[in-house]
């Protein structure tokens, strides 16, 4: 249900949960896609992670730190550190940990691709044959300790229908 809140009477409409999650996927869809194009990925899959691990654009690390898929400082990287939720034999901890900074979301993608198609851990999600197989990988190689991390991805694809873009 839509929500309106007057302030000194002006009406001022706030977006629906869904209509902030649409935003979000309309607006990196393009992006998503060229990636993905360019490292040989599945174009849902990216566009799926980018918005799990970024909250659909509204974590801290991704509206301040254009970091729009998690990833983790290396040293001498521009980083800041932030709490993020781990999971330690199936139990959520939060851990503080160093995240890196980019200048621009473009900046974000093009390291994920860099970082998914260069790892050798994760060959199996480049040689994936679909969007499901590509995201039970990434759980599998330990992209994120979340037990539920695939099917959480799984269920932005298909609720979304990002698999046209494949």
């Amino acid at each position: 249900a839509s929500m309106v809140l007057s302030f000194c009477g002006k009406k001022v409409m706030t977006e629906t949960e869904d209509e902030v999650k649409q935003k979000y996927l309309s607006e990196f869809e393009g992006i998503a896609t060229d990636i993905a194009k360019r490292y040989e990925l599945f174009p849902s899959v990216v566009l799926a992670q980018s918005a799990h691990e970024s909250n659909f654009g509204r974590s801290k690390l991704s509206s301040e730190f254009n970091n729009y898929f998690g990833i983790k400082a290396n040293e001498g990287e521009e980083k800041v550190s932030l709490d993020t939720t781990e999971y330690i034999d199936g139990e959520a901890t939060v851990e503080n940990e160093n995240f890196r900074k980019y200048s621009n979301p473009k900046e974000s993608f093009k390291s994920y691709g860099e970082l998914i198609t260069k790892a050798e851990r994760y060959k199996p999600v480049v040689e994936a044959k679909d969007y499901k197989e590509a995201c039970i990988e990434l759980q599998k190689n330990g992209y994120a300790t979340d037990p539920d991390y695939a099917s959480k991805l799984i269920n932005i694809i298909e609720v979304y229908e990002l698999y046209k873009l494949d």
